[in-house]
Order: structure tokens, then C-alpha cells, then sequence
């Protein structure tokens, strides 16, 4: 029965262990790292804003149109 905990503790190490991220270039991986930091400490804060930002300027862009588009989207689900 040990045998088998044993194992079985072996074998969840192995499926939750997450490796370092690594994306072949040293380049893509610091500035993976620099980029993904901030969003995990202060989500919120850079996504909200930037969503708003995005959603104003295609309203900008679009008028009418995305007035409808959001409408329809909404009606369909």
C-alpha cells in the first residue's frame, strides 16, 4: 500500500511540476517575462483600460455599425 502512495505522489509531482518558460531566444524570453510580469501583480489595471481604449476606438472607427454588431452579438446569446 506504501508502494503504491509512494508512486502515486511521484507521479502528481511530475504532472504539477511547471517548468520555467522558455522560448528558445534569449531575447523572446526576457521579453516574454518583462511583459507577462506586470499582468500577473496588477491585472486590472493594464486590462480594464486597455479594453475601454479598444472598445472606444473601434466605436470610433465603426459608429452605427458596432452599436449594432454588440447588439446582435448580445441577442444571439
Amino acid at each position: 500500500m506504501k508502494a503504491i502512495n509512494t508512486r502515486l505522489k511521484q507521479s502528481l509531482n511530475r504532472a504539477f511540476f511547471v517548468e520555467p518558460n522558455d522560448l528558445g531566444f534569449w531575447f523572446l524570453t526576457s521579453l516574454f517575462k518583462k511583459t507577462t510580469k506586470p499582468l500577473k501583480t496588477m491585472p486590472f489595471i493594464i486590462v480594464i483600460p486597455t479594453a475601454f481604449f479598444i472598445a472606444f476606438v473601434v466605436y470610433l472607427i465603426l459608429g452605427k455599425w458596432f452599436i449594432r454588431l454588440v447588439s446582435w452579438l448580445q441577442y444571439g446569446f
